[in-house]
């Protein structure tokens, strides 16, 4: 009998005596039409969404203390003429990768071959760009905060190909020695052009360096060349009627396939960042508000009724002893 009551008072004590557990911070996280954003906050309850017609106005309000983050892309974020009126903010990180911009040739037929040679080119000198870490420059020209392209979505596969004579890398490389690009003016770091109307950003520089580097391996004298097709929708058609070579336009490997078009490797990754102001609460990461929810009280809830369960199998166990 003295041992049933041990057995009942521990259990008693299990149930009575669970462990507090304080709820999560609570967070007022801004967002803005250009970039929706509520299927990531819909699941977290200690989070507050203030959404505003458009970013400057989001950025304005967390410069001043008014909300405690804004979430928006990394594109947005990290472009310097954005952040010129709302100096002292900064990109925790990234919160979701969405897109893959890559540069997209022709499809070869049998009049028109040799880009899939050239696609082949351009990712192997990519690889090299990107192995070498060669790239941190340009994007620090153009873009705050740190580039979030890493070797894993860098594939190891990429090999010089070796050109076929007639078809569009053999006559690049000894005739042509140009590597023509149709782009636009994407009014942002990516691409833009200046006050002269020539092709700046991000982009020329990659592949200035692309150029370079098929220029190296080639033993040729290749020079990169943008040509403004005014448009994305221009851009494709430029490239289709033999304009341009290849097509530089933060275009994703599914959009290059849904215009006809083959795509390369990753050169640049946007996504959704969180960015913070000297008014914010202190973060780690942004793993610290939108981690996974852990449940520490059922957690501890299911450890008790393991150990009263095998409380109670004890009991029954020492009963039927004694009967």
């Amino acid at each position: 009998m003295r041992a049933v009551t041990v057995c009942l008072c521990l259990a008693s004590l299990l149930l009575s005596h669970a462990p507090v557990v304080s709820a999560s911070s609570e967070y007022t996280v801004a967002s803005s039409e250009e970039t929706p954003v509520a299927y990531l906050l819909d699941t977290h309850s200690h989070i507050t969404e203030q959404n505003y017609l458009d970013y400057n106005m989001a950025m304005r309000d967390l410069m001043v203390g008014n909300v405690d983050f804004f979430l928006t892309s990394q594109m947005i974020a990290s472009d310097p003429e954005n952040s010129e009126d709302t100096p002292g903010l900064e990109i925790i990180g990234m919160v979701e990768l969405t897109d893959y911009y890559v540069p997209a040739v022709r499809t070869d037929t049998q009049l028109d071959f040799g880009n899939g040679e050239l696609i082949e080119a351009i990712n192997s000198a990519l690889k090299e760009i990107f192995s070498s870490n060669s790239d941190s420059d340009a994007y620090l020209t153009w873009f705050l905060g740190e580039p979030e392209m890493d070797m894993s979505l860098i594939s190891q596969t990429h090999q010089w190909p070796t050109p076929t004579e007639g078809g569009v890398l053999y006559e690049m490389i000894h005739d042509e020695q140009e590597l023509v690009a149709c782009m636009y003016d994407q009014d942002s770091p990516m691409s833009w052009l200046d006050g002269s109307a020539v092709m700046r950003g991000f982009e020329v520089d990659i592949f200035e360096m692309v150029a370079a580097r098929i220029s190296s391996h080639y033993s040729s004298v290749i020079s990169f060349r943008a040509w403004d097709s005014g448009g994305e929708f221009e851009s494709v058609q430029d490239l289709k009627r033999g304009d341009c070579d290849f097509l530089l336009g933060s275009m994703t490997s599914q959009k290059a396939v849904s215009k006809g078009l083959r795509g390369g490797q990753t050169y640049y990754v946007d996504g959704i960042v969180l960015m913070a102001s000297e008014h914010s609460p202190i973060l780690d990461d942004v793993n610290d508000i939108f981690g996974e929810d852990d449940n520490p009280i059922t957690d501890s809830l299911d450890r008790r009724w393991i150990l009263i369960s095998l409380l109670a199998v004890f009991i029954i166990y020492q009963s039927s002893r004694r009967d």
